[in-house]
């Protein structure tokens, strides 16, 4: 029966087949090479070669390749290959073995994200191209004319992809120093329980063994100023594991910040030059009307020369912006085509999410 992810014609299949007819075992319990099977030798161990994706055991690659790069002893192949190159192999099927490494040898190159586009369409468009070169090089279609694609694009884009390595190589790096830093306060969390209830158990001993004498001894005043200088401790006490929570979440709170700033750091786009805007580019003008400096309104004359409310502060210029931006406000915003909007920037983020999590899957 024909294996529906490979072409009758490939020697990755004939291998397959070829290995099963000859041994009656399947072709993961034997070598092709010497025919050894995992049934006269359970410490037996296969490994696998990228470039052509056949497996022989381990003493097979030591002896056939120990002087160099050779030719693949499996019928039908002939490719040449590398000792260095020879792995263990990681899924049981071997074309889901191929199509991991073709996605990630993809993905190297194609790396952009989706903040290096302009439009949401062009992000879709680039993944919708990614895939289709993957699905090209998984499936062996037009295999040159794609592989000449991905060298054209890995040679136009050399320091764009760079760039985004090395983005991600940060990431990587700041989301294991916060996982490692988690797990400090965790554990530093757990010792200071424990420290707290060996201190408390300590005091309760002490206690019940000083009442105990004082008791014995007769000397009620004696158990009163051992009753408050217990009661004291457990308020210090309280008061340390307070300050040491405190601490803590400072700490943990510190290191949260320091993964977002590296993160955000990562992503920061370079701006251009220009000047300095505290506002950050913010302009509180409306582009639905112009405040005058006058309006004829004979009751607001008075207040315009009168001195006492000029001298409490009071503008009638202000009053004239505020009537303005009271009469203006809602005339701009249409309900329906805000939730539109919403909606169809909602479909886009889990559209582009579902695309993502194809790609990367």
């Amino acid at each position: 029966m024909s294996n529906p992810l490979f072409r009758d014609d490939d020697p990755l299949y004939k291998h397959s087949i070829t290995t099963q007819v000859l041994t009656g075992a399947p072709p993961d319990e034997n070598c092709p090479v010497c025919k050894s099977s995992r049934y006269l030798n359970p410490n037996i161990r296969f490994l696998m070669n990228p470039v052509c994706y056949h497996k022989m055991c381990e003493s097979c690659v030591d002896r056939i390749f120990m002087q160099g790069p050779a030719p693949c002893p499996v019928i039908a192949c002939g490719k040449t290959l590398r000792k260095n190159k020879f792995r263990k192999q990681t899924f049981e099927d071997v074309a889901v073995e191929r199509e991991v490494d073709v996605r990630k040898r993809v993905a190297l190159t194609f790396n952009k994200r989706q903040d290096d586009f302009d439009t949401l369409r062009e992000y879709n468009d680039y993944l919708e191209e990614v895939e289709q070169i993957t699905f090209n090089l998984v499936n062996k279609i037009d295999v040159k004319e794609t592989e000449a694609k991905l060298v054209e694009y890995e040679t136009a884009n050399k320091e764009l992809i760079s760039t985004n390595a090395a983005r991600q190589a940060a990431e990587m790096m700041a989301f294991a120093q916060a996982t490692e830093a988690e797990k400090e306060s965790q554990r530093l969390a757990r010792e200071m329980a424990v420290r707290e209830r060996e201190e408390e158990r300590r005091e309760q001993e002490e206690l019940k063994a000083a009442t105990l004498n004082a008791l014995a001894s007769g000397d009620k005043g004696a158990v009163k100023v051992i009753q408050e200088v217990q009661l004291k401790r457990s308020g210090e006490r309280k008061r340390r594991q307070a300050d040491e929570q405190m601490k803590l979440k400072s700490l943990a709170e510190g290191r949260s910040l320091l993964k977002s700033s590296l993160l955000a750091g990562t992503r920061k786009k370079i701006l251009e030059d220009g000047p300095f805007n505290p506002l950050g580019g913010l302009n509180d003008t409306n582009e639905h009307y112009v405040v005058q400096d006058y309006y004829e309104n004979k009751w607001l004359e008075n207040v315009r020369n009168d001195m006492a409310a000029q001298a409490g502060g009071y503008f009638v210029e202000e009053y004239y912006g505020r009537s303005l931006f009271e009469a203006f406000s809602g005339l701009t915003f249409f309900v329906d085509e805000e939730a539109t909007r919403i909606e169809e920037e909602k479909r886009a983020t889990t559209y582009t999410d579902l695309m993502i999590s194809d790609a990367v899957s």
